[in-house]
C-alpha cells in the first residue's frame, strides 16, 4: 500500500517517455500494456526493483502500562477484550514472556535501545535523574536511519530523552495521562495521523503508542465514557497478592475496567489499519511494560511483575492462531522488529529474533534474568533474579526492609495485619519451584535437598553478569552503589538540573575496560 502511489507514477512516466520513441516504421507506438509489462521486467531486474518488490513492512508496537496477564486470551474471564483476544487469535501468543526490569523508565529503556539497564546504566526512573551512561542507539534511530516514518505517541520516560526524540517525525501525546483526561479517541485520532503522513511520504512507518490505562489511579471510568463495557460484581484478589481488603477489591474492580478502556482504544486504533487497508502489511506487536501495580508485582522480581503479556501479529511472517510456551524477554523485541524490517541486527544486542522461535530453528530462553534497585533512593532495594524452566532464584544481598515493597502496601491501602513478611524482610535468597508453587509462597533456599540447584542458578546469574559486562557482578561496585543510594534518600536531587548519578562513571569503567 505504502509504495503504490510512486509506482503508478512511474507506470505514467515509463509510458510518457516509451511513446515519445518510435519504433523503425514509426508507426507502431508502445501502449500501456506493453509498458507495464516492460516495466515488471525492470522491477525484477533491476537492484530498486527487489526493494521495491520486496516492500519493507510497517511497524505497529503497543505498550500498555502496570498489568499482567488479565486479558481473555490468558483466561481471565472478568474482563471483556475482544480486540486483543482477536489480535491473539490470529496471531502468537506468548504464555512466557518477561521484562528484566518490572519498573516503568527501565523496563522502556531495555525495549528502545535492546539492551539491558546494567548494559546502559538506566537503572532507575527517569523522573529520578536516572540514565543512559552514554548515547545508545534506539528503536526510532534504527527505523528512521532506514527510511521508515516514525511516530510516537504517549510518554517517553527514559534519559536522555532526546536518544528517542530526535527521532521521531511526529510526536503527540507526551504527557503521562495518569488520570485519563486524554481520550482513546485522541490516542486513535494522532496514530491515525501517523498513518496517513507516512502514506503521503510514501514510506513505511514505525508507530509506537504507550497507553496509561492500567496504571494508577485506577479510573473505571474515563470522563469520555470509556470503557463501554464495564467490569460487574465484587472481585476478588489475585492469589499472588497474598491480602484481601474491601478497598482492595475496589481497586482490582476498577483496574479490570481499565483494561476493558485499553482493549476498546486498541480496536480504534486497529479499525484505522483496516481502513487504510495497512493490516496484512503491518507487523503488531503488543506489550505491558510489567506487571499490575499491586503487592508483589510492579518493582518485584517476581511472577506477577516480571511476567507480561505478549502478542505478535504479522501472518506474512508469523503463525497464526499460535500458543508459544517457550520463555522470551522484551529483549527480544528489538531484534525481532529489525528482522522483519531487513535491517541488521547489531552483533552487540543480545536479544533474539522471535521468528527463530516460531520457526523452529532455536528453542525458547534457557534463562529469564531480572533486577531491580527499588527504581528510586526513597524505593531503593537490590535484588537479583533467573529463572530457569521450573525454578527461580532470587539474591537479595543486603539485609534490611524492603522499601520499594513496603510503599506498595500503602499504594493500596492495606492494615499491616495483611502484609506478607517475607516479601518485606526476604532472605539472602528466594529459591521456588515455579511448577509446584506458582504464586512463589514458599521458600526452598535453606532446604539442604535443594542446596546444588540454588548453586547453579547462582552460578549462572554470576556468568550472565560478566557476559554483559554488568558492574555489579563485583562485589565493591555493588557497596558502592548501595551507600550512594541510601546517602541521597532525602537529598533534593530532582531540582538539580545538572545532576548526574555517580554510579553512571562505574558502569562506563567498566565498559571501557571491557572494550
Amino acid at each position: 500500500m505504502n509504495g503504490l502511489p510512486a509506482e503508478i507514477d512511474l507506470i505514467k512516466k515509463v509510458e510518457v517517455a516509451m511513446n515519445e520513441l518510435l519504433l523503425q516504421d514509426r508507426e507502431i507506438r508502445i501502449g500501456p500494456s506493453v509498458t507495464k509489462l516492460l516495466l515488471v521486467f525492470l522491477l525484477v531486474l533491476s537492484p530498486a526493483g527487489l526493494v521495491g518488490a520486496q516492500a519493507k513492512p510497517n511497524v505497529l508496537f503497543i505498550v500498555s502500562e502496570d498489568n499482567s496477564e488479565q486479558l481473555g486470551c490468558y483466561g481471565e474471564k472478568r474482563v471483556h477484550t475482544p480486540q486483543l483476544d482477536q489480535l491473539a487469535a490470529t496471531g502468537v501468543r506468548y504464555t512466557r514472556a518477561y521484562v528484566p526490569y518490572s519498573v516503568c523508565s527501565p523496563s522502556r529503556s531495555i525495549f528502545l535501545t535492546g539492551l539491558y539497564t546494567r548494559q546502559t546504566g538506566h537503572i532507575g526512573l527517569a523522573t529520578h535523574k536516572f540514565a543512559m551512561y552514554k548515547d545508545f542507539k534506539t528503536m526510532p534511530a534504527y527505523f528512521k536511519e532506514a527510511g521508515y516514518y516514525t511516530g510516537f505517541l504517549g510518554k517517553t520516560h527514559v534519559n536522555p530523552e532526546r536518544l528517542v526524540e530526535d527521532f521521531v517525525d511526529y510526536r503527540a501525546l507526551p504527557n503521562a495521562n495518569f488520570s485519563k483526561t486524554v481520550s482513546i479517541q485522541e490516542y486513535a485520532k494522532q496514530g491515525r495521523t501517523v498513518m496517513e503522513n507516512a502514506i503521503q511520504a510514501q514510506k513505511p512507518f514505525l508507530l509506537i503508542i504507550n497507553y496509561p490505562d492500567a496504571h494508577r489511579k485506577f479510573v473505571n471510568t474515563s470522563k469520555n465514557g470509556y470503557p463501554t463495557v464495564k467490569v460487574e460484581g465484587e472481585i476478588e484478589p489475585f492469589p499472588w497478592i497474598g491480602s484481601d481488603s474491601p478497598h482492595l477489591r475496589l481497586e482490582l474492580k476498577n483496574y479490570l475496567s481499565c483494561m476493558n478502556r485499553l482493549d476498546e482504544g486498541i480496536g480504534m486504533v486497529l479499525k484505522d489499519l483496516d481502513d487504510l487497508e495497512l493490516r496484512k502489511e503491518t507487523l503488531i506487536v503488543y506489550i505491558s511494560d510489567h506487571g499490575a501495580d499491586f503487592p508483589r508485582a510492579k518493582g518485584s522480581i517476581y511472577e506477577s511483575g516480571t511476567r507480561i503479556p505478549m502478542i505478535v501479529n504479522f501472518p506474512k511472517e508469523f503463525s497464526t492462531g499460535k500458543v508459544e510456551t517457550g520463555m522470551v524477554s522484551t529483549v527480544d523485541i528489538l531484534p525481532t522488529m529489525l528482522r522483519a524490517a531487513d535491517i541488521k541486527i547489531p552483533s552487540d544486542l543480545p536479544g533474539l529474533p522471535l521468528q527463530d522461535l516460531d520457526q523452529g530453528t532455536r528453542d525458547g530462553r534457557k534463562y529469564i534474568h531480572t533486577f531491580t534497585t527499588g527504581s528510586a533512593p526513597a524505593l531503593h532495594y537490590i535484588q537479583f533474579g533467573i529463572r530457569d524452566e521450573r525454578y527461580k532464584l532470587i539474591y537479595n544481598p543486603y539485609r534490611r526492609k524492603n522499601l520499594l515493597a513496603a510503599s506498595r502496601y500503602v499504594n493500596s491501602k492495606l492494615p499491616k495485619g495483611q502484609h506478607f513478611e517475607p516479601f518485606l524482610f526476604p532472605d539472602e535468597y528466594e529459591l521456588y519451584d515455579l511448577q509446584s508453587d506458582p504464586y512463589e509462597l514458599t521458600n526452598l533456599a535453606n532446604m539442604v535437598e535443594h542446596q546444588s540447584r540454588k548453586f547453579d542458578l547462582l552460578k549462572s546469574m554470576q556468568e550472565f553478569q560478566t557476559s554483559i559486562n554488568d558492574p555489579f557482578v563485583n562485589k565493591t561496585n555493588l557497596d558502592a552503589f548501595e551507600k550512594e543510594q541510601l546517602s541521597h534518600q532525602k537529598m533534593n536531587y530532582r531540582k538539580k538540573a545538572n545532576f548526574r548519578w555517580p554510579h553512571l562513571e562505574m558502569f562506563k569503567k567498566t565498559n571501557v575496560k571491557s572494550n
